[in-house]
């Protein structure tokens, strides 16, 4: 009687399951704008999986087998495969004038399968960034992730326009997102790229006759090879527990802003000519001399100047000029601005993110009148092998106006924009939880020399530091480099140097181009060391903002961090901005008269053995200084 009675209520609770399953099952089905989450742990391999779904990979099943890839994915390690179901090869063919795999060369496809897979990294929705994942493609690229709400469903997207349909699939050697449209990077170079879009008959024609064109060539350092650097001891731990690597390559790239031919017809420029008439009436001329230079060719050139502006040497994408530091550290009511140099020599661009309006990546604008030239954001992030351009919505110039404008602004560079490196092999990026470092090969950093015995390190932004932007250079040893800043604009300044004192730290003697700084700095002492005399603000009664302190320290040689940041973690600095931190100090380097614009040498040599890091520099004109803030 028990035992039927417990087959009863076993059959009953066994219907409830069946009617639960079909209806969960029927819910899911009908979210068919919202990529799927299957989470499916299995055992199969990566291509096992694909393999026993023919009705969604089929197709690109046939691509791995033909290319023979299909085997690397039924192996053991970590692999993240973007899988194009069946609708997105068939569409793939069609765009190629297709109608199947036949007929594309074999290289091609196994550059396609190639495109598509992550080796030695499995990478979830969670870990996407939006801007540019860390990790390259098996062909050498890669990959951008962005994430977008439509018909209030969140949609992940892969190079910004593939969405994926199913997310974070696991198997037991990676995961799989299904996507909906094959990726397919262009194989052009940056120069090509340009030429092939019509939209831009002048600014190509300018590039090509000025002959900056052939500084847009570069893709790869072929002579270096991580294996040339085995004496470099890669066992080396940071104290945040990241373990130092060496990069995998040394790529190059660059950026091109662009006005479309539209756009001058708006100035009334409709030819070279036009052109280079608007460009001996606008470009600043810091020598007078250079006016009279007829050779378009030559860097002194004004066509030359003006379209040098519009060319960076590093490739940045639209969320890499401002947006990919915007980090959890930032306090979110003080607007950002970064500083680029372009190929125009000594010669920034500013890059601004306000806060009140939201606007993000505003080109050099003007405080007196507001305008500022922007990025059109339905034409951004066109993908070259080397390069990246977009197309802006005005003429951008370095004329007087912008020259005098950045001479009179406080200009805080954080260390890691001195190097194009950093963000050409895609180092400089943001990961509140997992804190990466690498360590550089004399040769490896353009902007700097070093000794033998130093060892130069990038930490990239992690939530546990209290850094600006969250990143720092970090150096180990008895020390001895030179880092060639960006370029400042002509004036008189006061020069600081940002960093944490830590009792692992080392002193150092610093010299601001070959000229010493003041005696050696002892790194290893806080803010709050009587030497320095830091007080936090609002623990003194009789001085509550600490203003008072401000001046005392000044008189020292020494100012509290900003209030513009803070720690995130709280794993060393208590999750305090940096103006409320003895951990963070600027050390007032000195007071210099820049007759030119240019760039300067920071030198810096060990005297005591130990750590050095470097957060960022600022130049501050001197008029700014009686009223210049916390900020």
């Amino acid at each position: 009687m028990e035992r039927n009675s417990l087959k009863r209520t076993v059959k009953k609770h066994l219907s409830i399951y069946c009617v639960f399953v079909l209806f969960i099952f029927t819910v899911v089905s009908s979210c068919v704008d919202e990529p799927l989450n299957i989470n499916t742990f299995t055992q199969e391999m990566t291509g096992q999986y694909l393999q026993s779904r023919p009705a969604q990979f089929s197709e690109f099943v046939k691509l791995l087998d033909t290319t023979e890839v299909m085997g690397l994915m039924n192996t053991y390690g970590k692999y993240t495969l973007f899988a194009p179901n069946n609708e997105a090869m068939h569409a793939f063919y069609l765009s190629k004038g297709r109608t199947s795999l036949n007929g594309f060369p074999l290289d091609t496809l196994k550059k396609i399968a190639y495109d598509h897979i992550i080796k030695g990294y499995k990478v979830k929705t969670e870990n996407f960034v939006d801007g540019l994942l860390p990790f390259l493609t098996m062909s050498d690229r890669y990959v951008s992730t962005a994430s977008k709400t439509e018909n209030s469903n969140l949609i992940y997207y892969v190079n910004d326009k593939s969405a994926i349909v199913t997310k974070d699939i696991e198997t037991s050697n990676g995961i799989i997102q299904e996507i909906k449209r094959v990726l397919d990077p262009s194989v052009m170079d940056l120069v090509q790229a340009i030429a092939a879009d019509t939209k831009f008959k002048l600014f190509t024609e300018a590039l090509v006759k000025t002959g900056l064109a052939t500084k847009l060539m570069a893709e790869r350092d072929a002579g270096y090879d991580i294996k040339n650097y085995s004496y470099i001891d890669l066992t080396w731990i940071q104290g945040s527990g990241s373990k130092d690597e060496l990069p995998l390559s040394r790529k190059y790239g660059f950026t091109a802003l662009m006005e479309s031919d539209a756009t001058y017809d708006s100035y009334n420029i409709h030819s070279l000519e036009d052109l280079k008439a608007y460009a001996a009436s606008h470009v600043y001329n810091e020598e007078s001399s250079d006016a009279s230079v007829t050779d378009i060719t030559d860097p002194r050139n004004s066509l030359n100047k003006f379209i040098a502006y519009h060319l960076i040497d590093k490739k940045l994408t639209y969320t890499k000029f401002i947006n990919d530091y915007d980090t959890d550290h930032m306090i979110k009511t003080f607007d950002m601005y970064e500083y680029i140099e372009t190929m125009n020599p000594n010669t920034l661009i500013e890059i601004k993110k306000e806060r009140v309006s939201g606007e993000t990546n505003l080109i050099n604008k003007s405080t007196e009148t507001g305008d500022a030239v922007r990025i059109v954001t339905t034409n951004k992030d066109n993908d070259a092998t080397n390069g990246v351009y977009h197309e802006i919505d005005k003429i951008l110039i370095y004329d007087a106006k912008v020259a005098g404008e950045l001479s009179g602004k406080r200009l805080r560079m954080d260390a890691a924009s001195f190097f194009p490196e950093l963000t050409n092999n895609n180092m400089r990026y943001y990961d509140p939880s997992k804190p990466r470092s690498w360590v550089y090969p004399q040769g490896y950093i353009k902007r700097l020399t070093c000794s033998a015995t130093t060892r130069f390190c990038y930490l990239n932004a992690y939530g546990g530091y209290l850094d600006y932007e969250g990143d720092e250079v970090y150096l180990k040893g008895m020390y001895d480099f030179t880092v060639v800043t960006p370029p400042v604009p002509a004036g008189t300044y006061e020069v600081r140097f940002c960093y944490q004192p830590t009792g692992g730290r080392g002193a150092a003697q610093l010299y601001w181009d070959g000229v010493p700084c003041s005696i050696p700095l002892d790194l290893r002492i806080l803010a709050n060391d009587p030497l320095i005399g830091y007080v936090e603000p609002g623990t003194d009664t009789e001085d509550v903002n600490g203003y008072e302190n401000d001046k005392m320290m000044r008189n020292r040689g020494y100012m509290k961090g900003p209030c513009t940041y803070k720690d995130i973690l709280g794993v060393w600095y208590g999750k305090k901005v940096a103006r409320q931190s003895s951990n963070v100090i600027r050390r007032i380097l000195g007071t210099y008269t820049f007759s030119k614009s240019g760039t300067h040498l920071l030198s810096v040599k060990a005297v005591r053995e130990g750590q050095f890091m470097m957060d960022f520099l600022e130049f501050v004109p001197v008029e700014m200084l009686e009223n210049e803030g916390i900020e």
